[in-house]
């Protein structure tokens, strides 16, 4: 950036920029706003459209046997996964295996005290989570299996406690909706819950409208008369069950409260399967967060960044836009959670990884041909699956020395290396975690 480029009427300063619009950039804009930190958090493409609306901490551990060479170190892996219904003994085991997981990196306190924060900031933009007390909880996926999670949403905890129970299920899917299949998710779990069963039915004013979205009928719902027609479709089926489990199609915004009302109706306890990616489940997290941020002082920028400088303060200094109007945002301190791929926070030039707003060095496969297995469901996932950035206690990154590659540089969530976070079901509790880490140690240093 060159100060030709630099519209002095148009900077705005602020002690924190955040970069990414996921979880981990939600999470650090979230902690520094608790903080009275001035807070710009930048991002558009994000990767927590494809969330299931649940917080996972930690589910799966792939055990390390088979020792093979990366750029930077080395990387275990092989062929086998335990399962840990206890995500902190589980953790324990994690951090023994692998030392360098950003897990290790913290206490249970930090990990708990980011949780605690996090769901107190969705509650105030319109979502009740609930966890376990030590357990993990369980939900139903849209596959016909039963997923471990720590931090369950309020429109899927009557399925969770109907798992626990044992209680009778009956799966609705709507003709037409694509992804969503009521009579093979209850084929897949009745060895594990003899009491479900699946039903499809025709979402009423839409028998002729061929491939339906949960979207689509989320806003149709919002008509009183189609919604009554709706519940009253579902009436005839429901009086030999406990719970009924819909796809997620209560609306983006308004669930609860119809969510409530169907119950009222139909007189049975109603929760949402999440479907397919992307989902209204990961929607309606972006969109609370979109609309809760701004009321605690959070400046957003939906925008991408593709250059950061240096200015003669030492200040980090970079462009964004809204509308037609370039301003330049001026930070004592960056925070980068653009995750990987998908965010554009890694990208692949010459097969080579490369970290590609800063150009921080990667942790990765000394050559392409290791980025993968031959067998493609290896339990113990990819290599590629724990590239990323290196980083220090605080999650402060790290030079090609291991030293720190700037005092006032951050960053959270998936972009750090040494974790697979599908695998281990493990991405909520990275983000949360890293990023009050992070915002924590920017809050003491002043």
């Amino acid at each position: 950036m060159t100060p030709e480029t630099v519209d002095s009427k148009n900077i705005l300063p602020c002690k924190l920029a955040v970069i990414g619009a996921g979880m981990a950039g939600i999470a650090a804009a979230v902690f520094a706003a608790n903080r009275n930190i001035p807070t710009v958090q930048v991002g558009r493409v994000s990767e927590i459209g494809f969330s299931s609306g649940c917080l996972d901490l930690f589910a799966t551990l792939p055990h390390p046997e088979v020792r093979s060479e990366y750029s930077q170190g080395e990387h275990t892996c092989s062929g086998s996964t335990q399962a840990f219904d206890h995500p902190f003994e589980g953790i324990e085991h994690l951090v023994k295996a692998y030392p360098s997981h950003p897990y290790a990196r913290l206490t249970r306190q930090e990990i708990e005290t980011g949780f605690d924060e996090f769901m107190q900031f969705m509650a105030g933009a319109g979502i009740e989570y609930h966890c376990g007390t030590d357990t993990n909880p369980r939900i139903i996926t849209p596959a016909g299996t039963l997923k471990s999670t720590w931090c369950v949403p309020s429109f899927m905890q009557e399925g969770s406690r109907a798992i626990e129970e044992k209680k009778r299920i009956l799966i609705v899917d709507i003709k037409g909706l694509k992804g969503f299949g009521a009579l093979q998710i209850a084929q897949n779990l009745k060895k594990i819950l003899p009491g479900v069963q699946g039903k499809t039915i025709t979402f009423p004013g839409r028998e002729t409208s061929g491939d339906l979205h949960c979207e689509h009928l989320g806003r149709d719902l919002e008509n009183p008369g189609l919604f009554d027609r709706f519940a009253q479709t579902l009436m005839p089926h429901v009086k030999d069950v406990d719970v009924v489990g819909l796809p997620a199609i209560l609306g983006i915004y308004r669930f609860d409260a119809a969510r409530h009302k169907l119950e009222q109706v139909i007189g049975k306890k109603v929760f949402e399967i999440p479907t397919l990616a992307p989902s209204v489940t990961g929607m309606r997290i972006k969109e609370a967060s979109l609309s809760r941020l701004p009321q605690l002082g959070v400046t957003g920028f939906s925008s991408l960044v593709k250059q950061i400088d240096m200015d003669s303060d030492g200040d980090f200094m970079f462009n964004v836009t809204r509308g037609l109007e370039t301003v330049t945002v001026k930070a004592k301190y960056l925070l980068i959670a653009t995750g990987r791929f998908m965010g554009r926070g890694l990208v692949v030039e010459d097969g080579i990884i490369r970290e590609q707003l800063m150009g921080l060095p990667v942790y990765q496969p000394r050559n392409r041909s290791q980025w993968f297995h031959r067998d493609f469901f290896h339990a113990q996932g990819h290599p590629i699956n724990r590239a990323g950035v290196e980083t220090d206690a605080c999650f402060r990154p790290l030079d090609i020395r291991g030293k720190v590659f700037h005092p006032r540089l951050f960053t959270a969530g998936s972009l750090i290396a040494h974790q697979d976070w599908k695998r281990e079901k493990s991405g909520a509790g990275v983000s949360i975690a890293s990023a009050i880490k992070a915002v924590a140690t920017i809050a003491e240093q002043g």
